[in-house]
């Protein structure tokens, strides 16, 4: 049974829905705006920065903003000493033409022109090269580079001469890291942390804006038919039928105000619409039946159903089964098709169902990764750490042995999703549209 539609009050829902939007656009652009100029700020600090040149020195706190690139001239260095997990950085034993020794990191293998420098400390005799230039930045030595950097020179030595106790008056704090660049006295990360905000808030005000758009576009279409279908339908209640009198086309008693059905429609009479048109017995009220938007609906069970999947990682991160979140997956998937299609039937619930699947194993996999990640921003916590660990996912799992976990998980979660939507999931198999 098609219900009545009141296109005011949907005008109205969408207006309140537009200017909401347009309020989010708002923001983004003063996020985007913002967050451009601070990333312009940093972008011309640091690229004066970068026009200056300072001698390193190993016993400067690393830790503090540089504002220049730190230089020194090496003739001899050393084979790696440590690398990160990752093997992506790599830890050298540098020395200058006093044969002082310093830390160096450099990113992937070593160039063939540094081989000069490593046979001058292995190979005896070998010829002194001409020195080169090294720049970087300075960043504090770590416990784990320390302990490296102890064992390593020791062996180098073959002597124990160098100490918790003593290594900084051999190595200083600080190390020379040739990966960064100096980036002046302001900081990208709020410029670009507001950019991402603006992006962010503005895919999420724009995309919604259009759909409320053409939707309100549609309901003005179907607003006008509507009054059309009315004006035909009151024109043929008010057209006398062949051979009966002015007076007795609306009907004994009724002044012209019931719509009756004739047994029989002469021809050329215009029939009313039927299909997807409702009628009122009283009022000729016309009513369109709404149809689901496929696309629309996958959308809204996608978006739907990811508060389960934060709801699953938050029970995870406590310690607790999260399978019980998949029938919050469920629930939303299918509020989140119902919202945005405009109507849920078995297909939207089917699909629901199949999306709210997949999201469990999703979950899962989202729980592993950050897992993962916690575990190795004990060494590196950054974005190329995350990166890391995606691309290498199944490495990782089989190194750690952890697929074992993954599987039972992924079977306890859907043992328990299955129970707790048991009803929910029997209500949508033997879902009727009405």
């Amino acid at each position: 049974m098609n219900r009545t539609v009141n296109y005011g009050r949907e005008k109205q829902r969408n207006t309140t829905g537009i200017i909401g939007f347009v309020i989010i656009l708002i923001m983004a652009s003063i996020c985007g705006l913002s967050g451009l100029f601070f990333y312009m700020d940093a972008a011309s600090k640091a690229s004066r920065a970068r026009q200056r040149e300072e001698r390193f020195d190993p016993w400067e706190d690393g830790s503090q903003v540089q504002d220049a690139w730190k230089t020194w001239e090496i003739v001899g260095l050393t084979e790696e000493f440590a690398a990160d997990f990752k093997e992506t950085y790599h830890y050298y034993f540098a020395f200058d033409r006093e044969w002082y020794p310093f830390i160096i990191k450099m990113k992937g293998d070593l160039r063939e022109e540094y081989q000069p420098y490593m046979d001058y400390v292995y190979e005896e005799g070998a010829p002194q090269p001409e020195p080169m230039k090294v720049r970087g930045v300075a960043a504090p030595i770590e416990d784990d580079i320390r302990e490296f950097a102890i064992e390593s020179m020791n062996i180098l030595y073959d002597d124990e001469f160098m100490t918790e106790d003593n290594f900084e008056s051999y190595m200083g704090i600080s190390f020379l890291d040739m990966t960064r660049k100096p980036g002046g006295k302001a900081d990208s990360f709020i410029g670009r942390a507001l950019l991402i905000c603006g992006l962010v808030l503005g895919i999420v005000g724009a995309v919604p804006l259009v759909f409320i758009i053409w939707a309100r576009r549609d309901l003005n279409l179907a607003e006008q038919r509507q009054r059309e279908n009315m004006r035909r339908m009151a024109a043929w209640q008010n057209e006398p039928e062949e051979g009966d009198g002015a007076g007795q086309a609306g009907g004994q008693g009724t002044g012209g105000t019931a719509w009756q059905q004739p047994p029989e429609q002469p021809a050329g009479r215009q029939q009313p619409p039927s299909g997807d048109q409702a009628y009122h017995v009283n009022g000729v009220r016309l009513i369109p039946v709404r149809k689901s938007n496929v696309f629309l609906g996958i959308l809204g069970a996608v978006g739907g159903s990811l508060v389960g999947v934060v709801l699953w990682i938050a029970i995870s991160l406590i310690g607790f089964i999260a399978g019980i979140a998949g029938f919050v997956m469920l629930k939303f998937a299918l509020k989140g098709y119902e919202k945005l299609s405009g109507k849920l039937d078995k297909k939207g619930a089917l699909i629901s169902l199949f999306i709210a699947a997949l999201m469990v194993c999703f979950a899962n996999v989202l729980d592993y990764i950050i897992a993962l990640c916690r575990a190795f921003f004990e060494w590196d916590a950054s974005l190329d750490t995350v990166r890391y660990v995606i691309v290498n996912f199944g490495t990782l799992m089989t190194d750690t042995e952890s697929w074992g976990g993954f599987i039972l998980n992924l079977i306890l979660g859907y043992g328990l999703s299955i129970w707790a939507s048991f009803g929910l999931i029997r209500e949508i198999l033997h879902y009727r549209e009405r």
